[in-house]
């Protein structure tokens, strides 16, 4: 099928079909007269490409979800990300519009700009579920505002450190258990496993208390051999590996503490509630 033919069965302009071939997302043979020859496979390809951009994907967003499905909850989520800062930028726009001055409100404008900088990092630095959920857990404490030096100073060596350290690399095999462990599991669903986490922290005798018998039946199943050679626990020793060597613990999280007095304070209760949960569940490890 010829470029005039497919472009109007495919319901786009013969400009935006050349675009899509320049980009690489479409690859029809050439005939020996020059011209593109699109197959019913070439077809079916822009059609999804023509809805993937009626709902306001990109070229690259659409190129990485034809090149794997599983990038598609990440999308989401980093849209999701910025539909809340257009929010925020709304209200800003709306006290502005009400009388107060730039002056008034650059605070809370930086700290929408820092805030994106980042997660977009930590969605770029680990992948999948690690991303999203590592996301998710330092975002509530990236609202506060940065009036010091020292926090300045651990916010540039936050970025400093998130752009320079090397990706997290997964095999394959561990890849694909992954991002089917992400296909059953919602946003929402993540969210509330942060939220939760967060709660149980600051309440850890109660969470112990109502949770005894699955601690117990949990703290049995890791010391199988079952639980030694699954997936989960190569993808758990290989994250541990990770933040032990990449500079995680020894530098993102101590400037993270600098530069959030609301995450501080959270991680001086995670760490009295990994003293108490260790003390009570010494099995458990």
């Amino acid at each position: 099928m010829l470029i005039n033919d497919v472009a109007k069965q495919c319901n786009l302009t013969k400009k935006a079909v050349e675009y899509y071939v320049e980009q690489g997302l479409i690859c029809p043979t050439i005939l020996e007269n020059g011209y593109r020859n699109f197959s019913k496979e070439d077809t079916e390809l822009l059609k999804q490409i023509s809805l993937y951009r009626g709902i306001g994907l990109s070229v690259l967003e659409i190129k990485s979800i034809l090149a794997d499905t599983s990038v598609l909850k990440n999308i989401l989520y980093k849209k999701t990300i910025k539909l809340e800062q257009e929010k925020s930028k709304q209200k800003i726009l709306q006290r502005l519009a009400d009388g107060e001055t730039l002056e008034d409100v650059k605070y809370e404008i930086n700290n929408l700009e820092n805030h994106s900088a980042i997660i977009e990092r930590l969605l770029k630095v680990f992948p999948s579920y690690y991303g999203i959920f590592l996301s998710m857990n330092f975002s509530k404490y990236l609202v506060d505002t940065i009036k010091t030096e020292e926090q300045e100073e651990a916010y540039y060596e936050i970025i400093d450190f998130l752009d320079n350290v090397a990706e997290f690399k997964i095999s394959e095999e561990l890849k694909k258990y992954l991002d089917d462990y992400m296909s059953n599991i919602a946003i929402k669903d993540m969210q509330k496993i942060v939220s939760d986490k967060e709660k149980n922290i600051r309440n850890v005798d109660k969470f112990m208390q109502n949770n005894k018998d699955a601690l117990k039946q949990y703290s049995e199943y890791k010391k199988s051999d079952e639980y030694k050679n699954s997936p989960a626990n190569k993808l758990s020793e290989l994250m541990k590996d990770f933040c032990s060597t990449s500079g995680y613990y020894d530098v993102f999280i101590p400037a993270m503490r600098k530069l959030s007095p609301s995450y501080n304070e959270y991680y001086e209760q995670l760490l009295k509630a990994n003293e108490k949960f260790i003390e009570t569940n010494p099995d458990y490890l």
